[in-house]
């Protein structure tokens, strides 16, 4: 935009529906040094009366000052009533028409004063150019904010001044005319500069405050349609795992009892799909467990060995499969973490790599660094581009996996690994090659071989002995009811089992009997849940009664409500081997 348009845009000051917000607020900022200015004025214009008393006609000075201090009465009074109305247009519009009507009245007196008043004594004229001269740099100093009244004062009050300076026609006020020509050519470019500097600045405010709701707005549709999200995992979730905690147990009852060799394969083939489904109900399950807060980092001193040995028993027959070397080190490190969570970071790497990897090998390498050892997991498969490194820990974000092959997951495993590892205070740091494979690499802290080492490790389902054991089972499917019954009673148990809470425990008041352990599905018909049974049965029988809860639910709320209330939560589907060792473990004061 040329300076002529600059010019006439800000003699103009055009005010509509568009820049209302921007010129209310260049109103509102004329308005706060509303009073600064006149007041400074009442304080100048009897001052100037009083030095030119004997230089000029006393009747016409004080009809001057008496016209002078009239309208300042009457634009102080229309300040005061009108200064809170600035919202909109027409109240910005006849604020413009004040502004230009006060400053060119107020400006066209000091202007007759300049002319009239002109005293012939050359100090009295310097005096009331010096007063003219700084009117004018005080109004362009506390007036930029609002340019055509700017400019009307100023040339209101200086051209006149000139007039009547060049009006003397001699050699000395021709100069001076020509000085303060060139004062009013400065002063007025400075005023619109200033004036535009605070457009700008106004202007980008606003657009900056804009984009600050806009943001906001898009950040409270995406949490919304993130909260969405999670019901409706939270809602598909419960739903199906229900019928597939039915069909594992069928699955393994149909494994133990298949004879021929094609019903045994056929049922192994079922096992395989209903555990690849189940590995991906686990991998949501993890993510809305660590999303919900309940997941606590358990520190303990144990060896490393252990864990990696069975990382390599369980990952092996897949590296194998994919004719990879997969090489775990050996040592007798002793370090200080969760055992679990560091396996699943562990695990979940591991399998990623094997997973994008089709050729070369998958290796863990255990190196010594400070106080602590360095886990690194190396690959030589396909890599990561700059461009999807900072994409891979994000949730179902999958490298080169455009079509979706379920072989791969759901792109999950590293968005857990980025919440697990807060969990154990490390950072896992990537390096990769496109083409020539990748490195995942986090360092933990050594433990104390001084003190007694834990044993995460060691499995005895074989020794968990249910025999003798009154269970008291809650579950509104019929079909996982009584097949969790039967398991159960082959183990031993003394079982109490039925669709309402206070049927069973009618039950088992009849026989007389104490239950042992609760099992309770979390949902339960008329609105009732287990946190619910839970509390009743504390009435019935106190606290001792050990509770297990088993759920599809994955809910941040639901596993919050359930870890409060001391419960063991178990997400359905589960292998009957995991039920029977938590049982006995929950019965003998372990978790």
């Amino acid at each position: 935009m040329g300076s002529s348009s600059l010019w006439l845009e800000a003699i103009k000051f055009q005010i509509d529906t568009n820049n209302l917000p921007i010129r209310a607020e260049q109103t509102r900022e004329r308005l706060r040094f509303f009073p600064t200015m006149v007041g400074s004025q009442l304080i100048i214009e009897p001052l100037l009366v009083g030095l030119l008393w004997h230089q000029v006609s006393h009747q016409a000075i004080l009809i001057w000052l008496a016209t002078l201090v009239l309208m300042h009465i009457t634009e102080m009074r229309s300040w005061w009533k009108f200064r809170h109305e600035t919202q909109t247009v027409e109240q910005c519009r006849a604020w413009r028409f004040r502004f230009i009507l006060y400053a060119g009245g107020i400006g066209a007196m000091w202007g007759l004063a300049a002319v009239c008043f002109f005293p012939p004594a050359l100090v009295y004229q310097v005096l009331i150019i010096c007063v003219v001269l700084g009117l004018s740099a005080g109004a362009v100093t506390m007036n930029p904010i609002y340019p055509p009244a700017l400019y009307l004062y100023l040339a209101s009050i200086l051209l006149p001044t000139i007039f009547r300076v060049a009006y003397e026609n001699d050699a000395m006020h021709w100069i001076l005319a020509a000085m303060l020509s060139l004062f009013t050519i400065v002063v007025l470019d400075s005023g619109r500069h200033l004036g535009r500097t605070f457009y700008i600045s106004l202007s980008q405010r606003y657009e900056n405050l804009s984009l600050v709701e806009q943001l906001t707005k898009e950040k409270s549709r995406a949490e919304s349609a993130n909260r969405e999200k999670s019901r409706f995992l939270a809602a598909a979730s419960h739903d199906l795992r229900q019928p597939l905690q039915a069909l594992m147990l069928f699955s393994d009852a149909l494994q133990d009892v298949a004879q021929e060799k094609n019903t045994k394969q056929l049922s192994g083939q079922i096992g395989k799909s209903v555990n690849a489904l189940v590995e991906m109900f686990d991998e949501l399950l993890d993510v809305s467990r660590l999303e919900a807060g309940i997941v606590e980092a358990r520190w303990q001193n144990f060896k490393l060995q252990p864990l990696l040995d069975r990382l390599y028993v369980d990952l092996i027959p897949l590296a194998n499969s994919k004719g990879l070397d997969f090489d775990l080190p050996n040592g007798d490190w002793v370090i200080y973490s969760d055992p679990f969570l560091l396996d699943r970071i562990l695990r979940n790497l591991i399998s990623n790599a094997i997973r994008y990897t089709d050729t070369g090998k998958v290796l863990v390498r255990c190196t010594p660094c400070g106080e602590g050892l360095r886990l690194a997991v190396v690959d030589t498969g396909i890599g990561i581009s700059q461009e999807a490194l900072a994409h891979i820990f994000e949730e179902y974000y999958q490298v080169d996996n455009q079509h979706r092959d379920r072989r791969k997951g759901l792109g999950l495993g590293l968005a857990i690994v980025r919440r697990v590892e807060n969990l154990l205070h490390c950072t896992v740091e990537v390096k990769s090659t496109p083409g020539v494979g990748s490195e995942f690499s986090f360092a933990v802290p050594l433990g104390s071989v001084e003190q007694q080492l834990a044993q995460p490790f060691v499995e005895t389902y074989s020794q968990y002995d249910l025999a003798g054991a009154t269970v008291a089972l809650i579950e509104d499917d019929l079909d996982i009811r009584q097949i969790l019954a039967g398991l159960m009673k082959e183990w031993g148990c003394d079982v109490f089992a039925g669709e309402h809470a206070e049927d069973v425990m009618r039950k088992i008041d009849v026989a007389g009997a104490r239950p042992d352990i609760l099992v309770c599905d979390y949902r339960l018909p008329l609105g009732m849940t287990a946190v619910q049974v839970i509390n009743r049965m504390h009435e019935l029988w106190g606290d001792g009664v050990p509770s297990l809860i088993l759920t599809g639910d994955t809910a941040p709320e639901v596993l919050q409500n359930i870890h409060a209330s001391g419960a063991i939560l178990l997400h359905k589907p589960i292998t009957p081997q995991r039920l029977k060792a938590m049982m006995h473990l929950s019965m003998h004061g372990e978790s």
